[in-house]
């Protein structure tokens, strides 16, 4: 057997408690990995009654405070940290957080004397990394899930400059979907040896096909986000169109976001009060539920980085639908694990949710097919393995040199 491995974990996102929903692929992944010979400790931000050090699941947890006052730890968790950059104050305390970050970093390397140290996401993970690489000779790996790629991209490029050379000497930089990883690859096309494709690992021992839940034939559910990127007003509008083909149709919405009082405001114009409800979001233990009483489910973002509600769902045995756009092409193959539509085209997704509610046969032949793919692709040991090998892989190879 190999030797074990210490790994060092930075992350912004990490369940902050039992059933917690933040991070929790992140939790998974560290916890699947010890069965591969792999120990990891993780440093994360504080959040309000979070303990600062915690051994579970044989993990070791570090949560740094960045702030005088719980109730000022608000960077984390909360979707501020972007928001924060915009206002001189705000530059300031994400300026502490990062140094609490680094600090926090190198005293749990004091204890935990790391093998190799892996980061999520490029901002603020990867900022820290660079930093640690000024002083420590260690393989890194950096793992992308969408909204620091999505930042990049947007920006032209710009934020990437401040690394340098740092993302060429990572071991290894994944990516959730090929989407993302093509889109790195276009600002600098020399990751192209080191970037690799590697999807969120899903909980199989959570998401599953629950026999015990009737599945409802004319319900459709989205599990989203309130924001423009996830074009939930035109969820709405398309399903204004169902109704009209199918008034004992119901869409049942979970999330929560910004716009959520303007989505509500559209409901009522359509007249879609007795067939749209809306519910906050909930435990994964509930959204299993929620995806098998669902005979179709609908993600119709734009630039999606993967697409998780989607995976979950064909795991759980429910038809899906999603634009043909970002990383939901990785998951759905078009009329074999699920359909794709046009982005932005109302109409189409209205057609194609009319399509699944109407065609029995259909529905369930694309939901065997999609339970299928979900199993073999996004199994979170199978995940595990991979990770694990490019773990051992890159440590063996020790630090790469500019």
């Amino acid at each position: 057997m190999d030797a074990p491995i210490r790994l060092l974990c930075l992350t912004h996102n990490f369940p902050r408690y039992r059933g917690d929903y933040a991070g929790v692929f992140i939790d998974l992944l560290s916890r699947r990995l010890v069965d591969q010979g792999i120990h990891s400790t993780i440093v994360a931000p504080h959040y309000a009654d979070s303990p600062e050090y915690e051994e579970r699941d044989g993990l070791i947890i570090h949560r740094f405070r960045y702030a005088g006052r719980e109730t000022e730890e608000t960077l984390a968790y909360g979707g501020a940290m972007q928001k924060a950059l915009l206002s001189v104050t705000g530059v300031l305390r994400f300026r502490r957080f990062l140094q609490r970050f680094r600090q926090c970093a190198i005293d749990a390397m004091a204890h935990a004397t790391p093998d190799i140290i892996a980061g999520h996401w490029l901002m603020p993970a990867g900022m820290v990394m660079k930093q640690l690489s000024k002083r420590i000779a260690l393989p890194m790996v950096l793992s992308s899930h969408g909204t620091d790629v999505r930042l990049v991209s947007r920006l032209g490029g710009l934020p990437y400059r401040y690394f340098g050379e740092f993302g060429r000497r990572l071991a290894r930089w994944t990516f959730v979907s090929s989407y993302l990883r093509e889109q790195m690859l276009s600002i600098d096309p020399h990751l192209v040896s080191i970037a690799e494709t590697l999807p969120l690992p899903h909980n199989e021992e959570v998401f599953y096909r629950d026999r015990t839940v009737s599945r409802q034939p004319l319900l459709v559910v989205a599990v989203t986000r309130y924001t423009e990127q996830k074009r939930v007003d035109q969820l709405i509008r398309a399903f204004a169109q169902v109704v009209e083909a199918l008034p004992e149709a119901r869409l049942a919405l979970y999330g929560a976001g910004p716009l959520r009082e303007s989505i509500a405001e559209l409901i009522g114009e359509k007249n879609l009060s007795s067939s749209v409800t809306m519910h906050p979001p909930v435990a994964q233990e509930k959204l299993r539920e929620v995806y098998n009483r669902a005979s179709v489910v609908v993600l119709n973002s734009v630039a999606e980085g993967f697409g998780l509600a989607l995976s979950e769902a064909m795991l759980c045995g429910s038809a899906v639908i999603g634009t043909r756009s970002g990383g939901i092409v990785d998951i759905i193959k078009h009329e074999k694990t699920g359909l794709l539509v046009p982005p932005d085209n109302e109409i189409a997704l209205g057609k194609a949710i009319c399509r699944l509610l109407q065609n029995e046969a259909h529905r369930e032949r694309l939901a065997g097919a999609g339970h299928e793919y979900a199993k073999s692709n996004y199994s979170s040991q199978a995940l595990a393995e991979r990770y694990a090998a490019m773990i051992r892989s890159a440590v063996t190879a020790g630090p790469r040199q500019s």
